[in-house]
């Protein structure tokens, strides 16, 4: 079996995926990232062929994509991570016509059609705002885990506002809510949801979506807090796939896969 390796090198985090012939992720793996992002990259790949006792001469490409896919250089070829997303959403789930991806230094809202094809799309390119950033750095102001803001966010019952998308001022803002005795969960909550307001006002700003499964992709869609805030903003239950944080590695590799196919067949062989 010939297996097709999609690197999602992200701001944050490596993630890696093995697609196999039938276009099924058959593993994965996710590393934090170092400076150093082509070792980091040969690292988990390494790492991952060893756990999966695979041998290299199965790997039929490699493909990077994400915010460091230019660094990693010892694969075959690099796609955007509007491709990779739209192509991985598509593929668990042929209902899905748009993708919202919340990565660590930029916020993505893409429209697909019925084919799987990218229509539109909308980032946010300004700062930190609305990212995963943004959570890291406030959740370390409150001094709770990222893992736990999510659990946390759904025990609020109060409805806080934060006056300040900016990271730098929000955590000025979020001092002086502690200051005054708010609770943690209902500051965490108000978090998501300025999170969430900047995810609709990127979707505000596409004609093209009309009706179908928002899929909700990447790390931060295993916060659950986040999923519930995305979709009551929205007014329509978000979608998060199995293993969302892989969803752009998975669909490099049958973007790459694809590709391939494409090329052999031409060449008639």
């Amino acid at each position: 079996m010939s297996y097709y390796l999609g690197i999602d090198a992200g701001s944050s985090y490596i993630k890696l995926a093995l697609v196999n012939d039938a276009e099924t992720m058959a593993f994965q793996d996710v590393i934090q990232r170092g400076a150093d992002i082509d070792a980091s990259c040969r690292a988990c790949f390494d790492e991952l062929l060893n756990r999966c006792q695979i041998d290299r001469n199965q790997i039929g490409g490699i493909i990077a994509t994400g915010y460091g896919r230019k660094q990693v250089t010892f694969c075959d070829d690099v796609t955007t991570e509007i491709t990779a997303l739209a192509v991985g959403s598509y593929a668990i789930d042929r209902t899905v016509r748009c993708v919202i991806d919340i990565g660590g230094q930029d916020s993505k809202v893409i429209v697909i059609d019925q084919s799987g094809k990218v229509l539109d799309f909308m980032m946010n390119h300004k700062c930190s705002a609305g990212t995963g950033k943004f959570l890291e750095v406030t959740s370390a102001s409150l001094g709770v885990p990222i893992e736990q803001l999510g659990p946390l966010s759904q025990k609020s019952d109060k409805v806080l506002k934060l006056s300040s998308t900016c990271t730098v001022f929000a955590e000025s803002e979020i001092i002086s809510c502690i200051a005054r005795g708010e609770k943690k969960e209902d500051i965490i909550r108000a978090l998501h949801r300025t999170i969430s307001g900047q995810v609709r006002g990127l979707f505000s700003q596409l004609n093209s979506f009309s009706d179908g499964t928002i899929a909700f992709v990447g790390g931060l869609a295993l916060n659950a807090g986040m999923v519930d805030e995305l979709s009551e903003t929205l007014k329509q239950k978000v979608f998060v796939p199995p293993h969302p944080q892989f969803v752009g590695a998975c669909g490099a590799a049958i973007f790459l896969k694809r590709r391939m196919e494409t090329v052999l067949t031409l060449q008639g062989i």
